[in-house]
């Protein structure tokens, strides 16, 4: 971190924890949802580096042009976290908006939607329980799937911008915006689409209840951490059910996504025709992204290098029509 490098004395070693511990207080906002007209329901904040954080703007205060001026030009703002709610919630609404604009450019649409779901995809796996996950799934699906709907250019676009470092939360996002585009070329309806999407998004929950130790282990796993590990399909499935999700589909997709064709998978051992659609394209799309993401313990694999492993080694295990499907989906 940047202050670290500069620490020459234990003075200012402790004055670089104590600011990097204020920081951890509060949450970045993307100034670009902020219009003129809005009403913020959170206060603003502001690192000004001297005084470190600063009330900019109150709760309440209702944005004018002078505001809005004065935002741009400040390079970052924050919310406090007891108010990341209160965020959440305008972002969320924020999102339509964003999809339907005539002023912002392709990869500005994306480039918002991108970083404001990923946000929101955090915190719904920061607390995989609870009961309002549902909506938030559908309200962060809905404005990538609206874009890929309205405009063909946008499916090349979403790829090009997928976060290449691997987290959980960005991680289920990419995979969920894999198999949103994968199956718009299926040609599969939009209910269909907002289902699959969901049901990506949420096909890792069970990781949440994984031992923290096994999931960010840098390095292959024993036998027993991977017998751990198996776990979170079934994990995630049971949380799915817990919090009302009722699709079969989406929990096929949920609990399946590791099942393969020749029934060396889990965590139930599915063959064949008994491994329906969703888990057959969120298998496509994870492992895609698994492999073109970095990790601690290795670098990202190209597309084309990723690809390749996916048709010679993973044949009896992955649907290759939808395989294939998906290098027309790159190539286009």
């Amino acid at each position: 971190m940047k202050y670290k490098k500069i620490v020459q004395t234990n003075i200012k070693s402790i004055y670089a924890d104590k600011k990097s511990n204020l920081l951890s207080s509060y949450a970045l906002i993307d100034k670009r949802l902020i219009y003129v007209g809005d009403k913020l329901k959170f206060d603003l904040y502001r690192n000004d580096y001297a005084t470190n954080m600063s009330l900019y703007l109150q709760s309440n205060t209702v944005i004018d042009e002078g505001h809005k001026k004065s935002l741009m030009e400040i390079e970052r703002l924050y919310v406090f976290k007891e108010q990341k709610s209160e965020y959440e919630a305008f972002i969320e609404k924020r999102l339509q908006d964003t999809v339907e604009s005539k002023v912002l450019t392709l990869e500005a649409k994306r480039d918002i939607i991108y970083t404001s779901t990923a946000e929101l995809t955090n915190s719904l796996y920061e607390n995989p329980d609870a009961l309002e996950n549902v909506q938030r799934s559908k309200n962060i699906v809905e404005p990538i799937l609206q874009s890929i709907i309205s405009d063909d250019k946008a499916i090349k676009s979403f790829i090009k911008i997928i976060e290449y470092d691997y987290y959980t939360h960005t991680h289920s996002l990419n995979v969920s915006i894999y198999s949103l585009c994968l199956g718009s070329e299926l040609g599969l309806s939009e209910e269909k689409l907002n289902a699959l999407g969901s049901s990506a998004l949420l096909h890792d929950l069970g990781k949440s209840s994984v031992d923290h130790d096994i999931l960010n282990k840098a390095g292959l796993l024993n036998h027993n951490e991977f017998l751990e590990m198996k776990r979170h399909p079934s994990l995630g499935y049971e949380i799915a059910l817990k919090i009302g999700i009722k699709d079969k589909n989406i929990l096929d997709g949920i609990r399946h996504h590791h099942e393969k064709l020749d029934g060396n998978g889990y965590p139930d051992g599915l063959k064949g025709d008994e491994i329906t659609l969703f888990p057959r394209i969120i298998a496509v799309c994870d492992i895609f992204d698994a492999l073109t993401t970095r990790r601690s313990y290795k670098s990202a694999m190209k597309s084309y290098d990723a690809i390749y492993l996916m048709k010679t080694h993973m044949h009896k295990h992955l649907d290759m029509a939808l395989v294939n499907t998906f290098i027309r989906m790159l190539r286009e």
